[in-house]
């Protein structure tokens, strides 16, 4: 893990990126995903609530409750966490190997022993044909969106609502891997889910971002926040296993952190905004 230290400077060559080429502050506010590369995020100073789904006390383990609040089986969401499904929905909570910690065959656990699984189905779609960027970040040829397979009529949705502290940005980190993913080898393809953060973007928009089929894959990204007084949600979405290419494997996601970037590394930004600036008028 990098230190405190050189999060700083990573964040500020990234945030000075989009000052040196003009971006304006509403650019700014907006959520940037980070080229993939050692994890910046630092878990001692996680912003949210249980973002390992460790609590309570040493976690269920190979327990595995259902966590998703609406479904038949329903046990218990994650403390600091709030879930939504359907009726049909099976997502479990924990680990269950082999060669763990692993859950329903995931790559192994990054950090402690617990991970939740969204299982929600067989049967979803996208709108259009989706495209698996080269960043992980997928789009769509057309309408963007899933749509959940019919007898899984709502999307396996959690979430967390945090106010964060004053600060020039944010780091936002997250692991996911896939059902299969950490035996598969050919498997599924990748799956994709969704996530959003709000008051960074005026429309809240959800973005799309793929299940690795084999292995797993941290997405990091930086952002600010459009108004400090208000929190932020950070959610997340599952609709299933999509019905494409013969089927992809289903998001199992764990180790989601916020960490605030210090104030000495929006000062560097500023400090190369303004020599840009300095040599333009020049």
């Amino acid at each position: 893990m990098l230190t405190f230290g050189a999060l700083r400077s990573n964040c500020a060559l990234f945030l000075a990126a989009g000052v040196v080429s003009g971006a304006s502050g509403a650019a700014m506010a907006q959520l940037t995903l980070l080229p993939s590369g050692p994890m910046i995020a630092d878990r001692s100073t996680n912003l949210l609530v249980n973002g390992s789904f460790e609590l309570p006390g040493s976690g269920p383990g190979s327990l595995q409750p259902n966590w998703i609040a609406g479904s038949a089986a329903y046990q218990v969401t994650p403390p600091g966490w709030t879930s939504s499904g359907s009726p049909t929905s099976y997502g479990v909570w924990g680990n269950d190997g082999p060669g763990g910690p692993r859950l329903r065959n995931s790559d192994i656990l990054p950090h402690g022993r617990n991970a939740l699984y969204f299982g929600n189905g067989q049967t979803a779609t996208p709108y259009s044909a989706p495209i698996y960027n080269p960043s992980g970040e997928v789009t769509f040829a057309g309408t963007p969106g899933i749509v959940s397979g019919p007898s899984f009529p709502s999307p396996v949705v959690l979430f967390q609502t945090v106010l964060l502290p004053a600060a020039p940005s944010f780091i936002l980190s997250f692991w996911v891997s896939g059902e299969g993913s950490g035996f598969a080898s050919p498997g599924p393809l990748d799956g994709i889910f969704g996530m959003s953060l709000t008051n960074t973007d005026p429309s809240d928009p959800t973005r799309y971002f793929a299940v690795p089929q084999v292995g797993s894959r941290r997405y990091e990204f930086t952002f600010t926040v459009l108004d400090p007084s208000q929190p932020v949600t950070l959610r997340f979405l599952n609709w299933g296993h999509l019905s494409i290419g013969g089927g992809t494997t289903e998001l199992v996601l764990d180790d989601v952190i916020i960490n605030a970037v210090p104030t000495p590394g929006a000062a560097v930004i500023l400090g190369l905004g303004g020599l840009m600036a300095s040599r333009r008028r020049r």
